[in-house]
């Protein structure tokens, strides 16, 4: 079905397709009359303007711009679908940028979303350095930027975060408590896009601070990073098991990762959990669907995208007069089959 234009309203109504656009617009020239007419072919026809040309044309804003680390993770998919629900009772258009894991494609983002007129902008993850997003704030300072789960210290940048030191710390002390001694962990990168998403270090952290709490060393051959993604898991669980260092259990920084890690291992011959227990963190939808299911902290998705959208609600207006907000969620432990030793309780 094609769309209503201003022109079929104004014929319908038997006005100029200047006085329909008055209308739409909010002048306050219309005499009630006339507007009464034209809003009733508006809602009789369905017209509904169409913010993002209506920005292009007059250089105002009606769009939300958001840069994604990788838009193949469903852990930003799902930060995206509640986002884009959340925007759209207010009519705005959301424009997506991928930077797949690279510097220079999330400078690219900020130059190409401002060609769109963008009046907020989203940050998902590590792929905008610091430097890049200060020299927006300074250019662009009306229009509020929103980072989930990167910590940026800049002026005007509202921060949303999880707590996964905790997370870290919960699902680590679950694979202790089943008995596990030689606990591996596969990070995040430690160089390059990725390296400083707030949730690598803090994951890194909690896992130290679970061993210790134990009673257990933090042995370095058993840390390995990844990449955040599938290959990234498969290829750091094969380098354990090459090492001779072989865990009895591995905490993965996310379930990508882990789920590589687990057909490497049983690439190896290995049964999970039988002969290695494995936990991720997401909680990403495929996690419940493998065999074994993966136990998993789970991020809270949606509240992400959805407080991401409440801010730059509250924002938005206040052209750039805004204070910066830092919130902190927290993640939950799904504990399912992956870490389960035979004979021990959940």
């Amino acid at each position: 079905m094609r769309s209503v234009t201003l022109r079929q309203v104004a014929q319908n109504c038997g006005v100029s397709i200047a006085t329909v656009s008055a209308v739409v617009n909010g002048a306050a020239w219309v005499p009630p009359e006339t507007r009464s007419r034209v809003q009733h072919a508006v809602d009789a026809l369905g017209y509904r303007p169409n913010q993002l040309a209506r920005g292009l044309k007059t250089q105002v804003g009606y769009a939300i711009g958001i840069i994604v680390s990788d838009l193949t993770n469903p852990f930003f998919t799902e930060i995206i679908r509640s986002l884009s629900h959340a925007l759209r009772d207010s009519g705005r258009a959301l424009l997506l940028c991928d930077a797949d894991h690279r510097f220079d494609l999330g400078d690219a983002g900020l130059r190409t979303l401002l060609d769109g007129h963008i009046t907020g902008l989203v940050v998902a993850g590590d792929s905008v350095p610091e430097e890049s997003l200060r020299a927006f704030r300074r250019r662009h300072a009306r229009i509020p930027v929103i980072a989930i789960e990167r910590d940026y210290e800049i002026d005007g940048v509202s921060c949303l975060l999880v707590d996964s030191e905790h997370g870290a710390y919960t699902v680590v002390r679950h694979l202790v408590d089943q008995g596990h001694q030689r606990i591996a962990m596969i990070t995040g990168p430690t160089e390059g896009p990725g390296s400083i998403t707030y949730g690598r270090a803090q994951r890194y952290a909690g896992y130290c601070r679970a061993l210790h709490d134990a009673g257990l060393a933090v042995d370095p051959k058993l840390v390995v990073p990844g990449n955040f993604r599938y290959t990234g898991g498969r290829e750091a669980m094969e380098r354990l098991l090459a090492s001779g260092a072989r865990p009895d259990a591995v905490f993965a920084s996310n379930d990508l990762m882990a789920i590589g890690a687990m057909d490497a291992a049983r690439s190896a011959g290995l049964r999970v959990p039988a002969d290695l227990a494995l936990a991720g963190n997401d909680d990403i939808p495929i996690a419940g669907l493998i065999t074994p299911a993966l136990t998993t902290m789970a991020m809270p998705k949606r509240e992400l995208g959805a407080a991401a959208a409440g801010l730059l609600s509250a924002q938005i207006p206040l052209a750039g007069e805004h204070h910066a907000e830092r919130r902190t969620f927290s993640a939950q432990l799904v504990i399912r089959s992956s870490s389960l030793a035979v004979g021990i309780p959940a």
